[in-house]
């Protein structure tokens, strides 16, 4: 789980973790790839300061799709 942004006010953090799934991205449709070898994708998930954790939908290869597809 790697922390990607925090916003004090809302006390909220956007956290992603990798996943076994190796297919296409929901946003662009590409697989995520590094150095020639496919990569798993990203799951986003909201987590508040009270302890609760909210997964968004969809499966990722970067916060830009991830941002794209949820506005």
């Amino acid at each position: 789980m790697a922390q990607i942004s925090r916003d004090p006010f809302a006390r909220e953090t956007l956290e992603r973790e990798v996943t076994d799934n190796m297919s296409a991205c929901d946003g662009c449709g590409q697989q995520r790839t590094s150095r020639g070898k496919v990569r798993g994708l990203f799951q986003y998930i909201t987590a508040s300061d009270s302890g609760r954790r909210s997964a968004h939908r969809g499966l990722f290869c970067s916060k830009s799709c991830h941002d794209s597809y949820h506005s």
